[in-house]
């Protein structure tokens, strides 16, 4: 297997220049059996609503966006491996804008290499990053993975914990660098959540304009909320045991309505507290974010001023 900042064709792939650029050209008969590339692919970052903006571009007419939404084809450790032609299913060769949403992708130095994998193969992509208030993104970080039951000790060691990526993934100017290295400026566009959620029509006509689409296409499920973490629940010691008791052989012959009165009865979820991570950060993180968050303010024109870092 090639090391994980090479940009070697996965195995069966065959990439010569045209094949390359195959991201922004129409499809052939004989392309359109196996597929296509994308030419949109949002980068992350993650807990920032890149599931929200996937399923409004979705709505889009001329766009086409991949099921599932998180392909994570171009790192290494996870489908990389799989190879194209695998990749290339996951579109259809007939919409003007193909676009995937992998917010591992801005996961540096957890996972190196992506973008030149990413630019060996699609050149041409437009790309998609969000950001939000790097504290929020944290918490958010948490809760998810507190609800999936993977996170149990101390919240200051866990996010200082060098094998977890709370932190680096808050890290956006360091991360949009990785890209910058290989793409163009003009081929990437940032984006802040608070943009989607509360100037969403201007917001997505920017991005609609970006892609190449139609920038005055609107629908009503535009006004649909998307993931919310205060929405976030986590399963109860119980309801883990049913759970599982139901995916036996004897379990799934019990009828549904039963496990509904067994819910009814019992507490299965519970709402999960947002944690106060800056009061978990130490002083030398805090600063990190601060400063990352300076060249990303110089890189950009944009100040961020709400952004809870700023606070003393």
């Amino acid at each position: 297997m090639e090391s994980p900042t090479g940009t070697k064709a996965p195995s069966g792939a065959t990439l010569d220049t045209d094949k390359r650029r195959e991201a922004g050209a129409a499809a052939t008969p004989a392309q359109a059996e196996r597929g296509a590339l994308p030419n949109l692919i949002v980068v992350g970052a993650q807990k920032c609503g890149t599931s929200g903006l996937h399923y409004y571009l979705s709505l889009h007419p001329e766009i086409s966006m991949s099921r599932p939404k998180e392909l994570n084809f171009f790192i290494a450790e996870r489908n990389y491996p799989r190879g194209l032609d695998w990749y290339r299913a996951h579109f259809d060769p007939r919409a003007k804008v193909r676009g995937e949403s992998s917010p591992n992708y801005a996961a540096y130095p957890q996972h190196v290499g992506v973008p030149e994998r990413m630019h060996s193969i699609v050149p041409a992509a437009r790309l998609l990053y969000m950001v939000r208030d790097p504290i929020d993104r944290i918490a958010a970080h948490w809760v998810h993975n507190f609800a999936k039951r993977r996170e149990k000790g101390d919240l200051h060691a866990t996010l200082l914990h060098p094998n977890t990526s709370y932190l680096a993934r808050s890290h956006y100017y360091t991360q949009l660098q990785q890209f910058l290295r290989v793409y163009p400026r003009e081929r990437i566009m940032l984006l802040e959540q608070e943009d989607l959620r509360s100037r969403r029509l201007e917001t997505l006509r920017r991005v609609f304009e970006f892609v190449g689409v139609d920038p005055g296409f609107s629908h009503s499920r535009f006004s649909d909320e998307r993931h919310k973490t205060s929405r976030k629940t986590r399963a109860t010691r119980l309801a883990m045991g049913l759970e599982r008791m139901g995916e036996t052989r004897h379990g799934r012959r019990v009828p549904e309505p039963f496990w509904r009165a067994v819910g009814n009865l019992f507490p299965f979820r519970r709402t999960i507290a947002v944690p106060d991570v800056r009061e978990a950060l130490p002083p030398e993180a805090l600063r990190s974010l601060r400063e990352d968050a300076e060249r990303l303010r110089e890189l950009t024109g944009r100040d961020f001023a709400t952004w809870s870092i700023w606070e003393t």
